[in-house]
């Protein structure tokens, strides 16, 4: 019986990518949560918070690849699925060309930008210097930036439905990341610079031996300049820009929340923002380890008409939502007592912000069941105008909850919860159509 399922996993691409995820995800969790009291510890609550809000900063340069990566998963998916090696060559290599320019023109626009700000008074930090956070911000941001351009081997497992390597390149990540914590824990020498530069080159070090280890098993993928074709850039752009957009939108939701803390109520904030974000994670990122893999094989069940497996591919995570909201319920009910001794009495988080922390969940894992599937397909325009919208509507209320209401830290998740309401209305029945017209 054992042996029957084990075959059927490795016969089962899907199945296997998406255990796959559940296993190597599930070991980098378990580090992410055992740095987290490590990091309190070695940082203190006020550097901890500066630390979350450089990685908030920092995180939107991977995003402003203008859609490169994602068209270049959709668009791998498709020639791989046409078995044309060349084509999926040429397409790899336009990307990297692309994303490379667009690394340097970010490094010198940060650098001018740092140069001709007054950062401290901007993100209401009194404790550090203006030269030293700019420092700071500076090394992060530089790391992004190589990692930026390493970084888009992840849409090539993806787009390969080799999401595994994704997931094995993550937690290699995270090892290497945790290792470097360790040492400088040791060495006891509290210092957001040392930690800038081993959280850079863990990630650098990963990206960079999985890369070598993917196109060693692909040589046919291996390219080189020759391949480097600018027409391709269209259709790569194509549908990478519309999903840029939605990305853009997305980050303003959720990673706005941490400037907005940090101005109105204090950089202390938003460490306890943090922690409980990232309990209220686990649903989110259980969900997401299944739909990373489905992405891929929902654009290849499109371009072969498969409109069934899409159909039978929805109803099954419409019964995964269920299963996530009884694990929401569950979080929310252990949520104060397991912070306190998660954070070894570091943190304390109120119910008001547990309970609006879970809502918020909830609807982010019911947007991203249908987000998923919409974007492997197409995404209309009219949809870019409500991701948009929303991340407008996420600002302003959540700046109503804080300024006239006093509702702090609550009233930034509010703005979240508000934002997203429509999506409950408008995307399954925009997917469902999609579906009908395959």
């Amino acid at each position: 019986m054992i042996k029957k399922y084990i075959d059927k996993i490795k016969t089962d691409g899907l199945l296997l990518n998406i255990l796959s995820n559940f296993i190597f995800k599930g070991l980098g969790i378990g580090l992410s949560f055992i740095s987290i009291p490590i990091m309190l510890k070695y940082l203190d609550k006020d550097n901890y918070g500066l630390w979350i809000l450089i990685l908030s900063i920092t995180n939107w340069i991977y995003t402003f690849d203008i859609g490169i990566g994602n068209g270049l998963k959709n668009r791998l998916a498709e020639s791989l699925s046409k078995k044309n090696e060349n084509e999926a060559k040429k397409y790899i290599a336009t990307s990297y060309f692309f994303v490379t320019i667009i690394s340097i023109i970010f490094l010198l626009i940060s650098w001018i930008f740092l140069e001709n700000i007054i950062l401290t008074k901007l993100l209401n930090i009194t404790y550090l210097s203006n030269d030293e956070l700019n420092k700071i911000i500076f090394i992060n941001i530089g790391f992004v930036c190589i990692n930026f351009v390493f970084s888009l081997c992840n849409n090539i497992f993806l787009g390969s439905q080799k999401s595994y390597l994704s997931s094995v390149n993550n937690v290699l990540s995270q090892i290497l990341n945790f290792i470097f914590l360790l040492l400088l824990f040791k060495i006891k020498e509290n210092s957001i610079v040392l930690l800038s530069f081993s959280y850079g080159l863990g990630i650098s070090i990963s990206h960079i031996i999985l890369t070598i280890y993917y196109f060693y098993k692909n040589k046919e993928l291996l390219f080189n300049i020759k391949d480097i074709v600018l027409a391709k850039a269209k259709n790569i752009f194509g549908v990478g820009l519309k999903i840029f957009l939605v990305q853009i939108a997305g980050l303003v939701i959720f990673s706005t929340d941490n400037f907005i803390i940090t101005k109105y109520t204090g950089i202390e904030n938003v460490a306890v923002y943090n922690v409980v974000n990232k309990l209220f994670g686990i649903p989110t990122l259980i969900l997401t380890l299944i739909t990373a893999p489905i992405w891929p094989a929902v654009t290849k069940a499109f371009y072969e008409g498969n409109r069934i497996w899409i159909k039978d591919t929805l109803k099954k995570l419409e019964k995964l939502f269920l299963l996530l909201v009884l694990m929401v319920i569950i979080l929310i009910s252990i949520a104060k007592p397991f912070i306190k001794i998660w954070t070894l009495n570091e943190i304390e988080a109120s119910y008001s912000l547990i309970i609006v922390c879970g809502i918020a969940t909830l609807l982010t894992c019911f947007s991203n069941i249908y987000s998923t599937l919409i974007f492997a397909i197409d995404i209309k325009w009219y949809l870019l105008i409500l991701f948009v919208s929303q991340a407008i509507i996420n600002i302003v209320v959540s700046l109503i909850a804080i300024v006239y209401f006093d509702l702090g830290v609550v009233g930034v998740v509010l703005g979240t919860c508000f934002s997203m309401l429509t999506n409950i209305f408008v995307l399954p029945r925009s997917l469902k159509k999609m579906i009908e017209k395959i």
